[in-house]
């Protein structure tokens, strides 16, 4: 018994020390400033041009039920 409410109140209290952290760095993401991950977009890019894909583009609601049947089926 006190194992585990130990446990719900760690997980409890780790949710909401990582709330606002976490909140900040999303909106700077959305907003589209500088974030501390930017040096992953190089290959980010690569995957991209490898794969043929374009990020500026928006997917329809029929490629998205197209990849999510897809991904469903392989997992």
């Amino acid at each position: 018994m006190n194992t585990e409410l130990i446990g719900i109140i760690a997980t409890f209290g780790l949710t909401v020390a990582i709330a606002i952290p976490l909140g900040k760095y999303l909106a700077k993401v959305f907003a589209g400033e500088k974030v501390w991950t930017d040096f992953i977009n190089p290959i980010e890019k690569l995957i991209y041009k490898l794969s043929g894909i374009n990020p500026k583009e928006q997917m329809d609601w029929k490629q998205h039920l197209k990849v999510l049947l897809l991904i469903n089926s392989i997992w």
